[in-house]
């Protein structure tokens, strides 16, 4: 009968072509679902799992761990590893060291370098910064839809999501490292959390600072501090973050006019909504709506 670590050594033997070799990219998300099996990929294929909601246990090599909201796994080649289950939801990005080529970007990766990006290392078990985790889950749920089913026609706009990604991963680990903790009052998060809900739900309001100050109990200076702290951002930098990346999935999934998702979003001029769009995606919504709309064209 064979030892527990007999049969990792069996696992490491005989890797497992997964994805399909002959498609390089393959993402999905899933709250339910079967337990996979234990296994490690070919030397080309590369694995980013995330936690955006409850739990996940994983098994890595022989350690088993819990990711929780907002924990990443990255997956080298080689790495015997199994999803042993989860509740909420994850995401699981497989892409080919070959499709980084397409990027532009300066990524290295390898057994000995791990995954760099940009010069900076993103280790093989971390947590994205509260402000970063809307754009990455955005960013993989793109992924997701260009990726599936392998179709090969999507691979540029998949390469350009990826090199996002993995630059959005990038600068969270940068500043992951070098932000202070977050004020210690426990009750101060949850105001946060609880504020930034509200505002989500209704991105069409004219919010003020006033009124941000009158349901937070704080100043306005003190609100700012823990806004900052708590999403590398002011509030109004926060809000108009939020606003693009709703905007962005109207654009991708909604027929309406451009001017009305501005509109929806809660841009009060066309010319704002155009600079607020163009500063944090580096396009205009005409633009993106057309880049996507050629992409998913047979």
């Amino acid at each position: 009968m064979l030892t527990r670590a007999a049969k990792i050594n069996a696992v490491e033997r005989t890797p497992i072509l997964f994805p399909d070799p002959t498609v390089p990219v393959v993402a999905y998300t899933r709250r339910i679902g079967p337990v996979g099996r234990f296994h490690v990929h070919t030397d080309e294929d590369w694995e980013l799992c995330y936690v955006a909601s409850g739990v996940a246990d994983y098994r890595l090599g022989t350690e088993e761990f819990q990711l929780h909201a907002g924990d990443l796994l990255v997956i080298g080649p080689d790495d015997p590893h199994v999803c042993l289950g989860w509740r909420g939801e994850r995401f699981v990005a497989i892409f080919r060291r070959t499709l980084l080529r397409e990027t532009g970007l300066a990524v290295r990766c390898g057994r000995a370098v791990g995954l760099e990006v940009a010069g900076v290392r993103v280790p093989s078990r971390t947590q994205v910064v509260p402000w970063r985790r809307t754009a990455v889950e955005y960013l993989l749920d793109r992924l997701q839809q260009e990726s599936f089913g392998g179709q090969r026609a999507k691979l540029s706009m998949c390469a350009a999501l990826l090199a996002q990604l993995l630059l959005e991963l990038a600068r969270s680990e940068s500043e992951r490292h070098r932000t202070p903790d977050v004020s210690a009052d426990s009750s101060a998060k949850k105001l946060i959390e609880r504020l930034g809900a509200t505002v989500r739900e209704a991105l069409s309001h004219p919010w003020t600072l006033a009124e941000l100050v009158k349901r937070s109990g704080y100043s306005s200076t003190q609100l700012s501090v823990l806004f900052r702290r708590a999403t590398g951002l002011s509030p109004f930098q926060w809000i108009s973050q939020e606003r693009v990346h709703r905007a962005c999935q109207l654009l991708a999934h909604a027929d309406t006019t451009v001017m009305q998702i501005a509109d929806e979003v809660g841009f009060g001029t066309r010319s704002q909504f155009h600079r607020v769009f163009r500063r944090v995606t580096g396009t205009t919504p005409e633009r993106y709506r057309s880049a996507l709309r050629h992409e998913t064209q047979p």
